[in-house]
């Protein structure tokens, strides 16, 4: 497994958005995590042009709890914009990061989400 700690950001707003940049060509599944404190936590995935557009909804993702994950398993290319959108009234702070993971039959986008104050920053 090798995994790319590629991007950290703060989403004080109720998206955010990054474009995929690992070693592959393309990517089969993304997988969002949840290391934040919320419980039942929502959100959706979704395919941006260069404007910030909704060209697709990738996925919608429910997590249960702290270390939670959800996936969807569907091709998505390098160079492609993705977004990540919580619910309208989302007022929570978060920390995320991207890594790209490489599995013997799935090359993963892995999403994990933080809370803004928690004790250790995702940062190393």
């Amino acid at each position: 497994m090798i995994a790319a700690f590629m991007a950290v950001g703060m989403m004080a707003q109720e998206k955010f958005s990054f474009v995929i940049q690992g070693s592959e060509d393309t990517y089969n599944q993304v997988r969002v995590i949840n290391r934040t404190s919320l419980m039942d936590l929502r959100c959706r995935v979704v395919v941006l042009d260069d404007n910030d557009n909704i060209l697709s909804v990738y996925g919608v993702y429910n997590l249960r709890g702290y270390d939670d994950a959800d996936f969807n398993t569907e091709r998505i290319r390098r160079g492609m914009k993705l977004g990540l959108q919580f619910p309208e009234g989302f007022d929570h702070e978060v920390l995320y990061s991207v890594e790209y993971r490489d599995y013997p039959f799935f090359d993963v986008v892995v999403i994990i989400l933080y809370d803004k104050n928690s004790e250790f920053s995702p940062e190393f």
